[in-house]
């Protein structure tokens, strides 16, 4: 009898481990999950003229499109995660800015939209791709003044990469950095992202936490911490850097953006959108106030 007691304990533990390292490589796999799917729109669409240009790089290739206009600062645009330049929202904010008087340089990163597979790292390697579409249209296009528009994903790839600049001695000039709804610690992202897009709640995200970490390590071979440490090292951002909070932001855990602008340092603002409804809405939310900050930032004087 206690043998048959023992099997079926044995049983029931294996069972117990055997689904939650299953649900915790599920959601480690919807975490890196970023689908292949390519939006065939341009910014021709919206009556913008504009040149498309492909940029080899040593991790991958880059699909960039360049919207000029008549101004010596030019605008690198960078998209969300799952997101890519000629997704509509980013398109109608390439037809704002550039209404606004700025050049744009509108960027697919890797493994989004047209650009080619490379290390996923949610941003902390992606900082090569802003450096390598600077370099190509520093040379291809004599430009040396940019500012860099990014959002969620691309506004944390956005401030490292102003972490990174002066040790690239890329000769040219970041003016700004304009950082809309940006994320520090991942994992705390990572525990809501996993509720919102899968049918785990809050609780059960938090409780498979350490399985999937393990998980992440084991099969991406990326740490989840890593985009913290890259903040939590730095010495604070010597760019003029805005930083947005919008108001009912179901991705950004609260106080995170004020935690990432304590380690920024006296060169970086928040500037917060309580009425936004959700992650992403600032300019809908108040339009006259965002083109106020971002043409404040960028001034063309």
């Amino acid at each position: 009898m206690n043998l048959i007691k023992n099997k079926k304990i044995f049983i029931f533990l294996f069972v117990i481990v055997f689904l939650y390292f299953f649900l915790s490589f599920f959601v480690a796999f919807s975490a890196f999950s970023i689908g292949d799917e390519v939006y065939e729109s341009t910014p021709e669409s919206l009556g913008l003229i504009y040149e498309e240009n492909d940029i080899l790089t040593s991790q991958s290739s880059l699909s960039t499109w360049w919207i000029p206009n008549n101004s010596d600062i030019t605008i690198i645009m960078l998209h969300g995660l799952r997101s890519q330049k000629a997704d509509q929202e980013i398109l109608d904010k390439i037809a704002e800015f550039n209404n606004l008087g700025y050049s744009i340089i509108a960027v697919d990163f890797r493994n989004h939209g047209k650009s080619g597979e490379g290390d996923f790292t949610f941003g902390v390697d992606e900082v090569n791709d802003v450096f390598n579409t600077i370099a190509y249209y520093r040379d291809a296009k004599d430009l040396t003044r940019f500012g860099i528009w990014g959002f969620s994903y691309g506004a944390t790839t956005a401030l490292l990469t102003g972490l990174d600049f002066d040790q690239q001695n890329l000769g040219v000039e970041i003016v700004g950095i304009f950082a809309e709804s940006p994320y520090m610690d991942l994992l705390a992202v990572f525990t809501d992202q996993v509720a919102y897009r899968t049918p785990l709640n809050t609780a059960m995200a938090n409780l498979l936490k350490p399985g999937t970490v393990l998980l992440s390590n084991l099969i991406y071979n990326f740490e989840f911490n890593s985009v913290q440490e890259k903040f939590d090292s730095s010495s604070g951002i010597g760019i003029p850097t805005i930083l947005i909070s919008c108001g009912n932001d179901e991705i950004i855990p609260e106080g995170q953006i004020q935690d990432l602008q304590e380690l920024l340092g006296i060169s970086s603002n928040i500037k917060e959108f309580n009425d936004c409804r959700n992650h992403g809405e600032a300019l809908e939310s108040n339009s006259e106030k965002y083109r106020s900050l971002f043409s404040s930032l960028f001034d063309l004087n």
